[in-house]
């Protein structure tokens, strides 16, 4: 009988024991921070949509923690271009192309600050872009630093970010392209190539840059590119970038498919030939390729 009521007891002491221990899930197991999201690899890459008057890319920041907040969080930040300064010192060679800051006047910030709600776990900071001025062959970034927050800490690495910025449109990207260049004034003159071609956006929403067979580097830019513009019934217009002499030209962008059935001719060491083919970007799975090969043997 003294056994039993002494493990009855025993049992209670227990019990109670386990009522009064904490749940791990209710304590934090480790400090609540707040950090940019991505700034653990310096970079965050956004685009910007050339076509647009204005266009908006986002920064997002975060809390780290075991739980979700019980409380809001209000953050802000500021702007350190000397963070950009010390990325070309430590990554660009001197004779590049030196990453630079926007100018002022091209973007803004929408919100004085940002408040990630209780309950949640982040926020987007939204900057507004005005791209038209902006230029292609030019490396732009806007180096952000979290300034103040209401609560909690920051983070002991990740406030500190650099958002590298590249402009696109939506007949830029990278395609691949078969093609032909033919002699106008010996037909047995030819040459058949396939090859990728990166389209860059320029000027506006509608218009890219192209390399004429040549290798895509700065030392062919500006005798060896020109301008392809998908006008409004997506027929191809055409001009020179520099220096590379084209005549004519033409095709049509096909919008379903992404595809430039294009011609042109220009000017080779003082022969007028002609280049014609197809630009694709790449498919996901063969069934997709599949389908494009038979669309372009199909307009072939």
């Amino acid at each position: 009988m003294k056994k039993i009521l002494l493990y009855s007891i025993s049992l209670i002491v227990l019990f109670a024991g386990c009522e009064n221990e904490t749940s791990p899930m209710d304590t934090d197991l480790f400090p609540s921070k707040v950090y940019i999201v991505g700034a653990r690899d310096q970079i965050v890459e956004r685009e910007i949509e050339l076509g647009n008057m204005i266009d908006t890319i986002a920064v997002s920041v975060a809390v780290s923690g075991s739980r979700p907040l019980n409380k809001d969080v209000t953050v802000t930040i500021k702007e350190n271009i000397d963070e950009i300064d010390l990325y070309n010192q430590r990554n660009v060679s001197g004779e590049d192309v030196q990453y630079q800051k926007l100018d002022e006047s091209i973007y803004s910030y929408p919100l004085q600050q940002l408040t990630i709600k209780a309950g949640e776990v982040y926020n987007t900071f939204p900057i507004h872009i005005k791209p038209e001025s902006l230029q292609c062959d030019s490396l732009y970034m806007i180096p952000i630093r979290l300034n103040t927050i209401s609560d909690y800490e920051l983070s002991d690495n990740d406030t500190t970010v650099l958002v590298r910025l590249h402009l696109v449109n939506k007949y830029s990207g990278l395609y691949y392209v078969e093609g032909i260049l033919k002699n106008t004034t010996n037909v047995t003159d030819s040459v058949m190539y396939k090859m990728t071609r990166n389209l860059v956006a320029t000027d506006n929403g509608s218009t890219v840059r192209m390399y004429h067979y040549n290798n895509e580097t700065k030392d062919y830019r500006s005798t060896h590119t020109f301008k392809i513009t998908i006008n409004s019934d997506n027929t191809l217009s055409y001009s020179t970038w520099d220096k590379f002499e084209i005549f004519d030209g033409g095709g049509v962008y096909y919008p379903d498919v992404e595809v430039y059935d294009f011609w042109y001719e220009y000017n080779n060491n003082g022969t007028r030939w002609r280049a014609e083919g197809f630009l694709y970007k790449e498919r996901k799975t063969s069934a997709e390729q599949e389908e494009l090969d038979d669309w372009l043997d199909e307009h072939k």
